[in-house]
């Protein structure tokens, strides 16, 4: 039978228990070098709007938890700009930050489910291009973009590592 999850926004209350499931998370990899850590700051920004974490609740635990983040013009952080093969100029646009699932609960298409409400919610904030890296070495992220509708643009040096360009037309 499979598992159901109840999705429900995190806000600031809950940034000690992401930091939790990064390490735990990265703990786990064989290859630890491909999840990007953040700092404690990012994740509290990524806590605060007009940032959206949501989070996947079996019952009274955190499975596990996606970004959508909407760069501000001058942070830096805006995907869009780097993608070769299209004008993302038209667009409003913002990135799929990040999804991280407890090492308990993978296997259970978590990060796809957390990726679908992701999606649905940038619609409802008028968002037209949603953009997110992943490294090639992580097949699962890899496959889970591709299974979520995104188009792999090109490879890039990204927060400090090789990773792979996606977007998604919303």
């Amino acid at each position: 039978m499979p598992q159901t999850f109840n999705i429900s926004p995190l806000g600031l209350e809950h940034l000690d228990q992401l930091l939790a499931i990064e390490q735990e998370a990265i703990a786990s990899l064989e290859r630890p070098d491909l999840l990007r850590r953040n700092t404690p700051s990012m994740w509290r920004q990524c806590l605060l709007p007009p940032h959206l974490c949501l989070g996947a609740w079996d019952d009274k635990e955190l499975a596990g938890f996606a970004v959508l983040y909407r760069s501000a013009p001058d942070d830096g952080e805006s995907l869009a700009p780097l993608l070769s093969s299209i004008d993302a100029s038209p667009y409003c646009s913002a990135n799929f930050k990040i999804c991280i699932v407890r090492p308990q609960w993978r296997g259970q298409h978590l990060q796809v489910l957390l990726g679908q409400h992701i999606i649905q919610e940038s619609r409802k904030l008028g968002i037209s291009l949603l953009c997110a890296t992943a490294s090639p070495h992580n097949h699962a992220s890899v496959k889970n973009l591709l299974h979520l509708g995104f188009q792999p643009d090109h490879t890039l040096t990204k927060y400090g590592a090789e990773r792979l360009l996606f977007y998604l037309f919303n």
